[in-house]
């Protein structure tokens, strides 16, 4: 079960995970990107990594949560539910549709997104009971203090 994954991931792994993201973050805002870097992490083990890419794909939808939920399913398929999301900011409205869909598990992200975060925003989708039920059970948020 993914309860046994996450538990079993010691805090050190996140902060490591997290310097990853964060060079991915750093890697985007070099490109003209905002400063976001996400990682799909199964089984301790990246699975897929991203940056943002909507300033140099010129496309609104290329989020760095986005960008790696797609590498992610190519690789493991549709349902992520074994899967842990690692973002350096709160996944938007948008990112949190698409994890839902998939229905991966956990987020652990370190910066808050206003007002359109997945789930400290005005529309708390990631933690939301309102969805299709075949999306399965909430997403369990982590936000990592530094």
């Amino acid at each position: 079960m993914i309860h046994q994954t996450i538990n079993e991931l010691p805090m050190q792994d996140f902060n490591k995970y997290m310097e990853i993201c964060e060079t991915l973050a750093r890697s985007a805002a070099s490109k003209g990107n905002s400063a976001v870097g996400s990682l799909i992490i199964l089984k301790n083990e990246i699975v897929a990594k991203a940056e943002e890419a909507v300033s140099t794909k010129q496309d609104v939808s290329c989020h760095a949560e986005m960008e790696v939920i797609r590498k992610a399913g190519k690789i493991i398929g549709k349902d992520m539910s074994q899967a842990i999301l690692i973002s350096t900011k709160e996944p938007c409205v948008m990112c949190s549709y698409a994890i839902r869909y998939h229905k991966i598990g956990y987020v652990v992200y370190k910066e808050r997104t206003e007002k359109l975060g997945g789930s400290n925003g005005y529309f708390n989708l990631l933690t939301s009971d309102m969805v299709p039920q075949e999306w399965g059970s909430p997403t369990i948020c982590f936000q990592l203090k530094p």
